[in-house]
């Protein structure tokens, strides 16, 4: 009897365990999420921030916001044409016994091509943005987001400054 509790919380402290651990996503999963979701409009706002500094003219401002304004407007119909895509999903998935499985899958295959489609027009976009700067002000950008990222890194405990000692090194004698 207590061998076979004692094997019970074993099976059990293993299922719980790997549950947790297949609950939380892949890291490398959230990256290309956040790369496919992030708007490029962050390279506008540093041109903004640090307009003199970086020599940027207003044609130039104006010229990425009217590039921003059109990408955003593919990606808002884009994005409409997934959610429509998810309804027909959900209207095929309510039958229970007889499931189109080919249906599901034109469903799934456009659903997948439209967010193939919103990276393409990300890439474009940084592409055309990279074509209105100059080699100067590209550079300039590019330290000044890596910057800032490294001051993101500060706030969360990154690599550049490191947390304080553990407390046995912090205790005088």
């Amino acid at each position: 009897m207590k061998r076979g509790i004692k094997i019970f919380v074993v099976i059990l402290t293993v299922v719980v365990f790997a549950a947790s651990s297949l609950a939380q996503p892949d890291r490398r999963m959230r990256r290309g999420e956040e790369f496919a979701r992030r708007s490029p409009i962050r390279i506008l706002w540093v041109l903004e921030a640090k307009k003199d500094e970086l020599k940027v003219t207003d044609s130039q401002i104006e010229k990425i916001q009217s590039l921003d304004f059109s990408f955003e407007e593919k990606m808002i119909q884009m994005r409409n044409q997934i959610s429509l895509e998810q309804l027909n999903l959900r209207k095929l998935m309510q039958e229970k016994e007889n499931l189109d499985y080919e249906k599901i899958k034109a469903v799934l295959s456009k659903m997948s091509g439209y967010e193939d489609e919103m990276f393409i027009e990300r890439l474009k976009l940084r592409e055309e943005i990279q074509k209105i700067l100059t080699l100067e002000q590209r550079e300039a950008v590019k330290a000044a987001m890596k910057e800032r990222l490294q001051e993101r890194k500060f706030f969360r405990g990154g690599e550049r400054f490191p947390q304080r000692p553990p407390m046995k090194n912090r205790i005088r004698k």
